[in-house]
This record gives structure tokens, sequence and C-alpha cells, in this order.
């Protein structure tokens, strides 16, 4: 009689063990579907985030991004490139370019305006020492200046922010053919100072706080920031910013596309470009991701830590003056900030609790009630396998007790043998 045949009589014996068995099977399979929820959920946990205010005692003021528009010199264009230049992105700037004479980088250099022409005055809390100021080549907004404070504020009032003094070279009453971004005046871009700017719409977007001020004109603009701490994959390396490392991507496949890149593509080993076609062509790449409304995929982290600005116009009014400037008032004017941090909702304690609970709410599981489990899953799987063994072991030891039996019967023959000798030779007669 086999295996399955004593496993269909026992089952026939009691039909109810065989519901038993199923439901267990079936309360088996939902405790493994949720204890692999739960060791997800330990690997990557999900995040909670946590707002509240908080009332710093000092305050870490932002970045300030300074462009011109119109942000290149018409004329200096015009003379380097022997034809109609206005902006770097008309095609008759290329048409006739001493490539082999004069350098891109110069181009574009002597084509813009210095921090000189720029800056009257600048200050933070009333000084230009407390400013770390440089400079950085964009393609569409020229050559930009980045404010970035040296040390965090412990006042909060219009005295203690940013006061800029700004310069233009067209008077708001002049007529020019040149089609400007927003009229003649000064992009304001307010960042977090570990971002390095870019032009880019598509890397700033939600980043960064945008104002746009008018020659003649004097604006007051409020700050409030909040704070991000994120808790994903991110970076906190001294220095990082995902901006920065969008923009190299981006720049590093518009180079491989083209085979050549522009003096605003820094960081960039290809050659620059060296003739006209290659030039428009690097131009008309780069104005179809700058005109993208679509984000770019790259592979940059975000940063673990960040602030987002947002502005208030406090007071615009107009700036009288005989040159063409711009007067800009950034500051705060409370200590209070919004933090948002990211928090792991879910860690051992609860995966813990959750693995128990689900074992015990589906199974009514003990440890007593695991190893009578296991012990009959052994007997279900292993139960033919073992009763073999048995049965050879059972049959060796018969073996051994059969052998036992015939040694001391031999034994017993053989004393029975020895004594009728000895019987016998007492009867014997002596001679």
């Amino acid at each position: 009689m086999g295996y399955w045949s004593e496993l269909r009589a026992w089952l026939l014996r009691d039909p109810a063990k065989l519901i038993r068995y199923l439901v267990l099977f079936v309360c088996c399979i939902i405790v493994i579907v949720q204890l692999y929820e739960c060791f997800s959920k330990l690997n990557h946990p999900p995040i909670s985030t946590h707002s509240y205010y908080n009332v710093n005692e000092t305050i870490e003021m932002p970045a300030i991004t300074i462009c011109r528009d119109p942000p290149y010199r018409e004329d200096v264009l015009g003379e380097i490139s022997h034809g109609y230049c206005p902006h770097p992105r008309y095609a008759t700037c290329w048409q006739d370019y001493p490539f082999g004479e004069v350098e891109l980088k110069e181009f574009f250099e002597n084509g813009t305006y210095s921090k000189e022409e720029t800056f009257i005055m600048y200050g933070l809390n009333g000084y230009d020492y407390n400013v770390d100021i440089d400079s950085s080549l964009q393609f569409y907004m020229g050559r930009c200046f980045t404010l970035r404070p040296k040390a965090p504020m412990k006042r909060v009032s219009k005295s203690v922010g940013y006061s800029l003094l700004l310069e233009h070279n067209i008077d708001k009453t002049a007529t020019s053919d040149v089609d400007y971004i927003s009229g003649p005046g000064w992009h304001i871009f307010i960042h977090d100072k570990r971002d390095n700017f870019t032009e880019i719409n598509m890397k700033g977007s939600g980043r960064v706080e945008y104002v746009f001020a008018s020659i003649s004109e004097e604006i007051e603009i409020k700050l409030q920031s909040q704070h991000f701490s994120n808790v994903n994959t991110c970076s906190n390396e001294e220095g990082y910013s995902d901006l920065k490392c969008g923009e190299l991507c981006i720049w590093h496949d518009l180079a491989e596309e083209t085979n050549c890149s522009g003096p605003w593509m820094q960081e960039i080993l290809h050659e620059p470009c060296n003739d006209t076609n290659s030039m428009r062509n690097l131009i008309s790449s780069y104005k179809n991701v700058y005109d993208a409304e679509d984000d770019f995929n790259t592979d940059c982290l975000q940063p673990c830590e960040s602030r987002i600005y947002s502005t208030y116009i406090q007071n615009r009014k107009a700036f009288i003056q005989p040159e063409p400037r711009t007067l800009v008032y950034i500051y705060y004017t409370t200590k209070l900030i919004s933090m948002f941090e990211e928090r792991p909702s879910y860690d051992t304690t609860q995966f813990i609790a959750d693995v128990g609970g689900s074992l015990g709410f589906l199974l009514g599981l003990s440890v007593l009630g695991l190893i009578g489990i296991l012990e009959h899953m052994t007997l279900f799987f292993c139960g033919g396998f073992i009763k073999r063994l048995q049965k050879q072991e059972e049959k060796r030891n018969e073996e051994q007790v059969e052998e036992g039996e015939n040694e001391s019967q031999r034994s017993e023959d053989t004393a029975d043998v020895a004594a009728i000798y000895k019987i016998e030779a007492k009867k014997l007669p002596k001679y």
C-alpha cells in the first residue's frame, strides 16, 4: 500500500481535515503577501511631511542674480560679426563672422556689460564687503551677476537687507529695433545661495523666484522663505547644485549632437564651433531646449536641504534720476520661517508589529502552534520517506534480533553436546 493510498484513506476517514488545511493554505498565502509588503516598506519606507513654523535667531539671505535687458551691445556685436547683430541668436550674426580671426569667447565677452557698468552701489546690511559677487555668461541673458551673502543676518528690516543701485545704458524713452524680453530693465532672480543660476527654464522653474524691474524705478521686495528637508535619495555634498548639474548634462548632450560648443557652455571639453553652419545648428538646438516646456531628464540628485523664497512687492514707484538707474531693496520683515521636513513613517518597531499582527490575526499562531504546523507539514511532505526509513530500520533491527537468537541457539546446542559427552565419558568402564 503506497503513501498516496494511505493519504487518501486518511483524508476519507476525516474529510474535515482537508477543509482545515485548505483554509490554512489560503491564510498562509495571504500572510506571505502581507509579509512581502512589510519587507518592501522596510526597505523603501513611506515618507510623511511635517510642517511647522520656526523663529530663527539668524536669517539666511538668498542669492540675487541680476541680468540686463537688452543683454548685449548691439554696436560691438555688429562691428565684430560684420553684419546686423543685436543678439547672437540672429542668423545675420554668423553669415560673415570671421571665425578664424576672432574667438567666440572674445565676441561674447566684449559684447556684454561688465560689473562696473552694471552696479553703481550694492551691499548687504549697508556694506559691500558682506557680499560675494561673481558673474556667469548665459546665451540669451548675456552676462549675469550673482550676489551671495557672506554671513547670516541677525535682524530683519529694510536697512539690513540687500540694497542695489543699477545703471542702464538705455534711456526709458529711447526706441530701438531690439525685441526685448520684457523691455529695458533688469531681470532679478532670487534663489538658494547654494544654487548656481541657469537661464534654462525647465531647470529653474519652481526653484527660482523672479521679479522684473524697469529702469527709472524704485522697488522694494519683501522676502519669505520655506526650508525643505528631504530624506529620499539626495546629496549632502558641500557646494552641490542640482541646477548646475542639470545644465551641464544639457550642454554635454548639445555638444555631442552638434560636435562643438559655445562660450557660455563652460566645463565642456568639445572644441568651439568654427563655422557658420555648426554655430547655427548649436543655437537652434539650444533654442529648442530653452523653449521646451517638458522637463529634461537627468540623473542629478536633489539636495537634501533647500530653500525656496517667495516675494511680495512692498512698494513700487518712479525713481527720479537724470540717468537711467534702478534702485532695488530686498529684505525680510519677519524671522518666521516655514519648515517642511520629510520623515520615514515606517520603522523596525512598526515592522515587527505588522508581522506579528498578520500572523496572529490571520492564523492565530503561537510558538507551540507553529511547532505543530511545522510537524504536520514535515509529515505531509516527507511522510513517505520517513516511513520508508522507519521500515528499513525496523527490518534491520528484526534481522539483528534473529541473528542474535540464532547465535544463542547455536551456543545452547554446543553446550548440550559437551554435557552429553561428559556424561558418556563418566559411564565408560575403566581399563
